[in-house]
């Protein structure tokens, strides 16, 4: 898998993920408009150059950067906002990310 920091396309219907971006939406980062996601390493597709490629340390070390900026919090049922996530947790949720996505 490639990981991907990416920015939104605008089309028809309004701002949408890519479509070469196979799961994507992860880790906003407000201060440039980039997400992260994921595509096959041997698509039969072209990813724009524009595209930053990261490797699993790189996107980890990107996740950290932005909690530590705006911290991401803990979702709780209903659409809550809990407390804030430690940098452990957010260590943890890339991590098994990752690997969902290997």
């Amino acid at each position: 898998m490639q990981y991907l920091e990416y920015k939104l396309d605008m089309g028809p219907g309004g701002m949408h993920t890519p479509y070469w971006v196979e799961d994507g939406g992860y880790w906003g980062n407000s201060a440039n408009n980039t997400y992260i996601g994921c595509t096959q390493d041997n698509q039969e597709f072209k990813i724009p150059d524009t595209v930053t490629k990261l490797t699993a340390a790189e996107l980890e070390t990107r996740a950290l950067a932005i909690h530590a900026v705006t911290p991401y919090r803990a979702h709780i049922e209903g659409g809550e906002e809990g407390d804030p996530l430690t940098d452990a947790e957010v260590r943890t949720l890339v991590q098994n990310w990752v690997t969902v996505n290997s």
